[in-house]
């Protein structure tokens, strides 16, 4: 494959018409790191997935137009408890969770899916990340609400998204990088690893790219993101830069990347 990125010449800044904003930025980064850096974390998704057997509890996902089902299935225990929190969930109650108290803390998990198409199904499961306790085992898809497996995990991996570049902590490891900070789900059952991976990727490398400031996600920063990907997958990536632009009629793009300097 070949991917092509245009940026523009750059222009040397007078230090006179430099602001002094720049002396409190402490976090700014070096010219392209941010972007080699967005390339290089995309996968920081993965330590929340197990294998398939090492789920330990489960999670109902249900739609809210089978709740009434669910909830007479249920032993009296849990009809109990979940009659005494007033869980009585609607078709807007996409993405609610309710924890079933147990012996070791947790029973199992209920989930409402959106009944919608499109995205909703996916999306429902995003709100498992930040709702799980994450200190009493993994958690397994007991059932997927009319979701599909992909969905489920697609849905998984992007609610564990988080942006805290500038805060010098990840969301998968604590500052000493032995606890993950989420709770680890095992993989549904029939799950596309490879494309529920590489759409995730895909997700957070867009999203970073997207949230990191323009100050450290300039022309140059951009141009070694592309770079960086195109020698992750082996791709040849042609970079057309200063005047050269010109040369091959991209003067709106030379406009651009001027003003950016």
């Amino acid at each position: 494959p070949h991917v092509g990125t245009f940026t523009a010449g750059r222009l040397p800044l007078l230090s006179s018409l430099r602001t002094p904003r720049h002396s409190f930025c402490t976090a700014r980064m070096a010219v392209g790191d941010a972007g080699k850096e967005c390339v290089s974390e995309v996968g920081r998704f993965a330590p929340f997935f197990a294998d398939e057997a090492d789920g330990e509890i489960p999670i109902d996902a249900i739609a809210a137009s089978d709740f009434e089902s669910w909830f007479d299935a249920q032993d009296t225990a849990t009809q109990t408890w979940v009659a005494a929190v007033g869980f009585n969930p609607t078709e807007a109650d996409s993405g609610k969770t309710l924890l079933i108290p147990g012996s070791a803390g947790v029973a199992k998990v209920l989930l409402i899916v959106g009944d919608c198409q499109g995205f909703g199904r996916m999306y429902s499961f995003s709100t498992l990340p930040s709702s799980l306790p994450k200190k009493i085992g993994t958690y397994k898809f007991a059932s997927l609400g009319g979701a599909t497996a992909d969905e489920a995990a697609l849905g998984y991996a992007l609610g564990c998204y988080s942006f805290n570049k500038y805060k010098g902590k990840s969301n998968n490891k604590k500052s000493d990088g032995k606890e993950a900070k989420l709770a680890s789900v095992s993989w549904p059952e029939g799950a596309d690893k490879s494309h529920v991976t590489t759409t995730a990727e895909a997700t957070y490398l867009v999203r970073d790219l997207v949230s990191t400031p323009a100050e450290d996600m300039g022309p140059a920063a951009l141009q070694a993101a592309a770079e960086a990907l195109g020698k992750l997958h082996g791709a040849k990536v042609t970079t057309v830069e200063g005047d050269a632009l010109l040369k091959q009629n991209y003067p709106q793009i030379h406009a651009v990347g001027r003003a950016a300097d």
